[in-house]
C-alpha cells in the first residue's frame, strides 16, 4: 500500500512538478546535464511538448532563477524563455493572436524550419517576423518573458537593466489619454495581452511601461530603470479611478525591482505573478 504524503512537500514531491523542479535543481548543481534535463520535458516522440511547471516555482525565488537562466547556453536559454509558463502564451496563442509561426520561433531557438506555412491574421497585433531574428520580434519575447533585450541574443548577458527595446515595439508610443482608454477597455476585454508602452508625461520624460491584460484585469509594470520614485507617484495617480493593489516585481537584474500595480475585477479570477510582492503604500 502507498504510503499516505503526510505534507505538502511530500504532495509535490510525488508530483510531476516536484519532480521537474527536483531536475531543475540537479542541472543547476551539476548533477544533470542541460541535455537530460531538457529531454525530461520530452514527449514519447522525442518532442519537447510537456509542461515545464518548474518554471513557475523557479519564479518564485529570482536569485534562483537568474542563476537557473544563465546557466544555459544562448539558444537553450531561448527554448526555455519561450515556454508557456514563462511567456504566458502557447506556440498556437502567439500564432493566433499576433501570427508568429512556428518557423521564427523554430529559428530563434536553434530547429530546423518546417515547410511553409501561410501567415495568419492576427486577432490582437501584427508582430514582425518576416526578417530572421529582427529586432520587433526578439523585443516582443524580451517584453513578454521580463528579460532584457540581450539575454535573448548574447552568449553572456549583461546584468544591467535596460528598456531601451521598447521603441522596436509597435504603436508603443502614447499620450496619457490614450492609455487611460486602453486600461478602461480592459475590463470588457477577454483576451490576454501583453504590450511594451512608452507614455509621454507632461514634462516630456518618458515612462516605460509593461502592460498585461487578463480576466478583466490588468497589471501595469513600470519598467524605467530603479522606477523613480516621481515616476510611481505620477502612476499612482492615473489610475486612482480604478481599484486596484501596489507591489513589485523582482527581474532578472539583481538591482532592479519593478514597481506594479494590480486591478481585478472578479475575485474569482486572481491575478497573482509569481515575483508579485504585494506593498502597502
Amino acid at each position: 500500500m502507498k504510503k499516505k504524503p503526510s505534507s505538502n512537500l511530500d504532495i509535490l514531491n510525488d508530483s510531476y512538478e516536484g519532480m521537474c523542479y527536483k531536475k531543475a535543481l540537479e542541472f543547476l548543481h551539476n548533477k544533470r546535464s542541460d541535455e537530460e534535463y531538457i529531454n525530461i520535458h520530452n514527449d514519447s516522440g522525442k518532442r519537447n511538448t510537456l509542461a515545464w511547471p518548474e518554471l513557475i516555482k523557479l519564479r518564485e525565488d529570482m536569485d534562483l532563477y537568474r542563476k537557473y537562466l544563465l546557466k544555459f547556453s544562448l539558444l537553450k536559454r531561448r527554448l526555455v524563455l519561450m515556454n508557456e509558463e514563462i511567456i504566458g502564451f502557447s506556440q498556437q496563442a502567439l500564432y493566433e493572436k499576433y501570427g508568429i509561426s512556428f518557423n521564427p520561433i523554430a529559428r530563434f531557438i536553434g530547429k530546423k524550419r518546417s515547410g511553409p506555412r501561410a501567415k495568419a491574421k492576427p486577432k490582437i497585433r501584427n508582430i514582425e517576423t518576416n526578417v530572421d531574428f529582427n529586432k520587433e520580434f526578439i523585443a516582443f519575447i524580451a517584453l513578454l518573458s521580463r528579460v532584457p533585450i540581450d539575454w535573448l541574443e548574447e552568449e553572456i548577458p549583461s546584468e544591467k537593466w535596460c528598456e531601451n527595446y521598447f521603441r522596436y515595439l509597435p504603436g508603443s508610443r502614447m499620450k496619457e489619454n490614450e492609455f487611460l482608454e486602453i486600461l478602461a477597455s480592459c475590463s470588457s476585454q477577454k483576451s490576454h495581452d501583453v504590450r511594451g508602452i512608452i507614455l509621454e508625461t507632461e514634462d516630456s520624460e518618458d515612462i516605460f511601461i509593461r502592460l498585461e491584460s487578463m480576466n478583466g484585469g490588468f497589471i501595469i509594470e513600470l519598467f524605467n530603470k530603479d522606477s523613480p520614485y516621481k515616476d510611481i507617484l505620477y502612476l499612482l495617480d492615473l489610475v486612482k479611478e480604478f481599484d486596484i493593489k501596489t507591489g513589485s516585481m523582482q527581474t532578472v537584474i539583481p538591482t532592479q525591482v519593478n514597481f506594479t500595480i494590480i486591478s481585478q475585477n472578479s475575485p474569482l479570477k486572481i491575478i497573482n505573478p509569481p515575483e508579485f510582492c504585494l506593498l502597502q503604500l
